[in-house]
């Protein structure tokens, strides 16, 4: 356990929200009417690290690898924090690590992100996608309370969680100069 846990102080959990350049992701940006079309989690103690999924399946986002491109156009994004008691925390990163060791046998669902886009939820073992991936997360550690099936939750959905703060809007690049622990 670590020395905040023992001691009762306010822990953080961070939602990224980004954009990503490609087809799949312009249309979802076109559908939802909305700038950010993937979202991703992580713990306070490693800012340069979320979770995410995406088609290849479970994923482990490494923030800087993102900004180590000359040339490459920044990505626009919102970081969000979450402020959860430590208990919840840790049981957050309990679900986090099963996930990274059990990445083999977990994979994306596209069916259920397509259902999700007009309100239809579908559930399948082992299967999520980013978003749908953050909410479940977020549902099972008790860090919020959700509002409908995590199925049906995407990129927008999160950023109304009930305790949620924005903390930066830009993009990856600049948002790792504000935050120098992301890159």
């Amino acid at each position: 356990m670590s020395v905040s846990s023992l001691s009762g102080e306010k822990r953080k959990l961070y939602i990224l929200l980004t954009r990503f350049p490609g087809l799949d992701s312009d249309a979802l940006r076109w559908w939802t009417r909305f700038p950010y079309t993937h979202a991703s989690i992580g713990l306070e103690e490693d800012m340069n690290t979320f979770y995410s999924f995406v088609v290849k399946g479970f994923i482990v986002e490494d923030i800087s690898r993102y900004n180590s491109k000359p040339g490459r156009a920044p990505f626009p994004c919102a970081l969000y924090e979450l402020e959860v008691c430590p208990a919840v925390y840790e049981k957050a990163k309990q679900i986090l690590m099963k996930f990274v060791s059990n990445r083999a046998n977990l994979h994306y669902n596209t069916l259920g992100m397509l259902l999700s886009l007009i309100k239809i939820p579908m559930r399948r073992q082992s299967h999520y996608f980013c978003s749908h991936f953050v909410a479940e997360l977020l549902q099972r550690c008790d860090g919020a309370q959700l509002s409908k099936r995590s199925t049906l939750y995407l990129p927008r959905d999160l950023q109304r969680l009930g305790g949620i703060r924005m903390i930066f809007q830009g993009d990856l690049l600049r948002m790792s100069h504000q935050y120098p622990a992301l890159g």
